[in-house]
């Protein structure tokens, strides 16, 4: 068996009757459009407000079915009084509007919503309804105000007539609902009915707007905190990136400035015993360092001449020196024989640093992870040869030497 056929169109399930049956139109009114059509009336000195039904139309076996789902007033068409004056601007401004609040509408007719206690009459709008709204099923709907009726009229083809009722449907009608909450300048009048589906309506609306204003504080929160949290990550970022950088020079000024270690036993004073010093006591224990010792007596001097006594000529081989003659040591009776006298600082200090001197290569090649400070203490055991080394080798900087570099050593 084929689909059964359905000689309707498909009609709302929600629907109730507004007087009798009419048999030569039906009219199916939402009932948001009926709920706004109702509760509209003149403000601010008006006396009448005008504007455009809007729906579609089926037909079947000769009946017209007209469905009304949306209504929307037209601006600056009323007069003084209750006349009606339509334009080219007030037509363009509505077809405007029901492409972007009513989209794919036709118009069906008009409505006409007076103030309390007038009355409309259908002839006083025949001539205008025949010139605007010219065709068969176009509507007029007229309301007088609060404690009138509302009459709804209709062209067919068996002329211009008043409807004996209609039908009230229910259903989303998110247009206009929202062409509703849009229009706040229309006065809303309670009619004290107690209608359900008026104050579920009404009740929605206000949800709608509280959750619309929750929702906007929400976002604007929410983009303030994004805003102070992503300067806040950008200023860390950078306070990090610098103190990065300065680290990294604190610490090859550091690695610089270590004295190497002794070829044997621990580190010398005032250095570290740490790991980081460890390269620099590999490559001294795996080279030791010859000192020569040379003939002939060589003694230091010291620069005042009031503390050091001439020595004889003959023991520098005819040269006069002005070092000091140490004094033979006195034995104290009753006392054993004293150790010797240790050896002057400045006798010390000289002898090393000639011994380095002597022991010095002639040429020296940089090796990984030394500097120039590095290599002089290693050599002459403090940084009094930097400048001379610079000079020889032509260096601009104290700073730049490579691995691998060949370096003339005083």
């Amino acid at each position: 068996m084929g689909e059964l056929y359905n000689p309707f169109p498909k009609l709302p399930k929600n629907i109730r009757q507004i007087g009798e049956r009419d048999q030569s139109v039906r009219l199916y009114l939402e009932d948001y459009v009926n709920t706004y059509l109702k509760r509209l009336y003149p403000r601010g000195g008006q006396d009448l407000r005008v504007g455009v039904l809007l729906g579609n139309v089926e037909e079947h076996d000769g009946t017209p079915y007209l469905f009304v789902d949306g209504a929307m007033e037209m601006e600056e068409v009323t007069e003084n009084g209750e006349k009606v004056a339509f334009n080219e601007s007030a037509w363009k401004k509505t077809y405007q509007s029901m492409e972007q609040m009513f989209p794919k509408r036709v118009i069906m007719g008009w409505f006409l919503c007076g103030a309390p206690g007038s009355t409309l009459s259908p002839l006083n709008y025949w001539k205008q309804h025949g010139q605007y709204f010219a065709g068969k099923n176009q509507l007029m709907y007229l309301n007088s105000g609060l404690e009138g009726e509302e009459a709804i009229y209709v062209t067919s083809e068996d002329g211009f007539y008043k409807l004996r009722g209609y039908s009230i449907y229910y259903e989303r009608n998110q247009m206009m609902q929202d062409y509703m909450i849009l229009r706040k300048d229309a006065r809303r009048v309670e009619s004290g009915t107690g209608d359900t589906v008026i104050r579920d309506f009404r009740q929605r609306m206000e949800d709608n707007r509280v959750q619309a204003v929750s929702r906007r504080g929400t976002i604007r929160v929410l983009g303030s905190l994004c805003s102070a949290l992503s300067i806040v990550v950008l200023a860390g970022g950078v306070v990090m990136f610098n103190n990065y950088e300065k680290m990294k020079e604190m610490e090859s000024v550091i690695t610089s400035a270590l004295p190497a270690a002794s070829p044997k036993g621990g580190p010398k004073s005032g250095q570290a015993g740490t790991s980081g010093t460890q390269p620099y006591q590999d490559s001294l224990e795996e080279e030791e360092l010859l000192v020569e010792e040379a003939q002939g007596q060589v003694f230091p001097t010291i620069g005042t001449e009031t503390m050091s006594p001439t020595y004889p000529a003959e023991s520098l081989g005819g040269v006069e020196s002005k070092a000091p003659v140490e004094p033979a040591p006195t034995e104290a009776p009753g006392q054993e024989e004293a150790p010797s006298q240790e050896t002057s600082p400045a006798v010390s200090t000289a002898q090393t640093e000639s011994a380095a001197s002597a022991s010095a290569p002639t040429t020296y090649r940089v090796q990984d992870g030394e500097t120039l400070y590095s290599i002089c203490l290693k050599f002459y055991h403090n940084l009094n040869r930097i400048d001379e080394i610079c000079q020889l080798n032509n260096l601009e900087s104290q700073d730049k030497i490579i691995s691998g570099q060949n370096l003339i050593l005083p």
